[in-house]
């Protein structure tokens, strides 16, 4: 039987569990650091213009935010296959070569995210080992990259869970692209 990607995606990310991890504690977390991030900058910028006071380290709270929302919704994004794609020649190509092209990336979008995973926690580290902080708050940069790392991780872990949908999903009809 033949599957669409959104049906394939949509199976691994619609499993209980799954869908509980990703969207309540990721998504929570992605939706914290973002209204955190908001209050920071109101504060900063009301400080600086109406006080002439600004938030000491404001920029590297704003960096590690920064850095924290986008790793908490990278999971989410990879989960419902929603990525950024151009869809200049599917119509042209034939069924089974979109299959082989769908499963070709999830497997490179699997080995890149946990080649990435590896090396981030590698630096993390190295970042623990050697005392690594910010340079003005001196706030130690280790738990960012732990927090990277493993995001990265599941990311890699649920490209893969995409990369068995789509390969048993056998022929599919052309991809829907966004």
């Amino acid at each position: 039987s033949t599957q669409s990607r959104s049906s394939a995606a949509s199976d691994v990310y619609k499993r209980q569990f799954m869908q509980f991890v990703l969207q309540r504690i990721l998504g929570g977390l992605a939706a914290t650091f973002l209204l955190v991030l908001m209050l920071i900058t109101l504060v900063d910028v009301v400080g600086r213009y109406g006080f002439n006071s600004p938030v000491n380290g404001s920029f590297e709270i704003t960096e590690l935010l920064l850095a924290a929302i986008i790793f908490s919704a990278l999971p989410l994004v990879v989960a419902k296959d929603q990525n950024i794609t151009v869809d200049l020649i599917d119509a042209f190509v034939p069924r089974f070569f979109a299959w082989l092209r769908d499963v070709a990336i999830a497997l490179i979008t699997t080995i890149v995210l946990a080649g990435i995973s590896y090396k981030v926690w590698n630096k993390a580290l190295e970042s623990v080992h050697y005392g690594d902080r910010t340079a003005m708050l001196y706030l130690p940069t280790a738990p960012v990259y732990f927090y990277i790392s493993i995001a990265l991780g599941m990311s890699s872990v649920l490209a893969l869970l995409l990369t068995w949908q789509y390969a048993r999903a056998g022929v599919l009809p052309p991809s829907r692209k966004a």
